[in-house]
This record gives C-alpha cells, structure tokens and sequence, in this order.
C-alpha cells in the first residue's frame, strides 16, 4: 500500500510536467483538529486520578490536569499542474502535532513528597496525491479537493508517576520513563478551499478539510505497544479530525517558457 502511494504520487507529478500546464505552488498553515480517541481516554483516566489526588485532605501540593491532544497546528507544502482550466492534480505534503504536559508534587503529612511530571508529544508527517476542481471563478476561485494520503506519526513520552503515600491503591498506573512510538495508516481528505488572486502570478486563501486516517497501533523499536494508562490495553493512534489551514500560492505557466506568467 505504501508503494501504491508513492507510485500514485509519481504518475500525477509525472504526467503534470508532461501537460506543461500551469504549475502551481502552495504553502500554508492553521489550526487542525485529530481524534486520537484512544490516546484522549487515556488522558481521560489520568486525569481522573490526579483530580482524586488534588482533592485528597491528607496531601498539600497539586498537579494540574493535562490537556487534550484534540488540538494542534498543521502546515503544509504542495504543488499542483492545472491539466484543464478548472482542474488540476498534484500532491502536498502535511503535518500535525499536538502537545499535552503537566507537572507537580504531592506531599503527605509534611515529610513525603511525590513527583508526577507528564509530557507526550505526537508529530504526523503526511504525503497526499489527488485533485482540485474550481467550480466557481468570478474574481475568486471556490473549488473542491480530494485525495488519498498516507501518514506516519510518531508519539513520545516523558513520565514520571510517583504515588503518594496514604491514598488508595489505583489499578492502573502510567509507564514511568521515556518512550518513542510510531506507526503509518492510509487515509483520505476531501474539503473546500478559496482562493483570492492579488497578482496574475500570486494569491492568498483558505482551506477546509476533513481527513479520515485509519486507526493504526503505536509500537517503539523493539515492538512494544503504547500503554500510555498503563491498563494493559494498547493504545492506537486515530488522525481523523478537522484541518482549516491559511494559504499562500504562485502560480507559473510552464507552456510560456521560463520566467513567463498567468492569471490564476
């Protein structure tokens, strides 16, 4: 499946340079949304234990909860050949991360201290091919895309969970230490995007997208699963989510010869 990406990817640039259309080149960024549903739970959990914690008479001390990984920023890069005057395919390559940490300590009848100090960082790098259709052009361009992509993500941790002593026993604990995880999933993207011509050469815009990945499981070098909660159930990594993205992009007319340009 990775091949079948790569060798999509290679065929639509390949045959874009064969049209000698116009070429048109896009960078971008904004705020973008991922379920990581299973990895959320987890957050879910833990910050059910340390609410229970804070709220303990016996301890002094605290530590704040962590944040969902719901939210975080995407940029991207990515070029298209326009094979007809409303339609152009190509590729973009993307990425996403989020960041959730908290830090603290509990001490227990003046003398115990405890530490808890969580940071979890997770980066996705993706490479999309597909289409874009201008279904509207009056000044300024409204169009749809969609492609296929396929996504590598990586997830650290960072962790320290010391339990502070005269509280209840909690059946699940978080790993303590360091850990680097990542998987791959194939996926598809579909959204609108709008476009406002400053220049015959030059424009700026947006983009909306919904991205559906397939949950994939999140392993380290030696094969081991993330078990962010510690309940001996894995955790996978779902990139499904939202991504609304602000544009730049220069357009060049490749059939003009070098240096020659035109209107979007």
């Amino acid at each position: 499946m990775k091949g079948l990406a790569w060798g999509v990817c290679a065929v639509l640039l390949f045959g874009g340079t064969l049209a000698a259309g116009p070429l048109e080149v896009t960078i971008g960024a904004g705020p973008g949304g991922a379920s990581l549903g299973e990895i959320n739970g987890s957050i879910g959990l833990i910050n059910v234990i340390l609410r229970d914690w804070n709220s303990t008479p016996t301890l002094t001390g605290g530590v704040p909860e962590l944040d969902s990984m719901q939210v975080g920023m995407s940029y991207l890069a990515g070029e298209e050949f326009w094979v007809a005057p409303s339609l152009a395919l190509g590729g973009k390559i993307e990425t996403f991360r989020a960041v959730s940490s908290t830090a603290g300590s509990y001490t227990a009848g003046g003398e115990t201290s405890s530490q808890v100090a969580i940071a979890l960082d997770c980066h996705t790098v993706g490479l999309v091919v597909g289409g874009h259709v201008d279904f509207v052009d009056f000044g300024l361009r409204l169009g749809l895309d969609l492609g296929v992509g396929y996504y590598y993500s990586g997830f650290k941790t960072d962790i320290t969970f010391e339990i502070p002593s005269g509280v209840p026993p909690i059946s699940a604990r978080p790993e303590e230490g360091k850990g680097q995880y990542s998987a791959s999933s194939l996926g598809i993207e579909g959204g609108l995007s709008l476009f406002f011509p400053i220049a015959e050469w030059f424009a700026i815009g947006s983009s909306l997208a919904y991205r559906w990945v397939a949950a994939a499981a999140l392993a380290d070098a030696q094969g081991n699963s993330l078990d962010l909660d510690g309940n001996g159930t894995p955790e996978s990594i779902d990139l499904t989510g939202i991504v609304v993205v602000f544009t730049v992009s220069l357009r060049i007319d490749l059939s003009r010869g070098e240096g020659e340009r035109r209107t979007p």
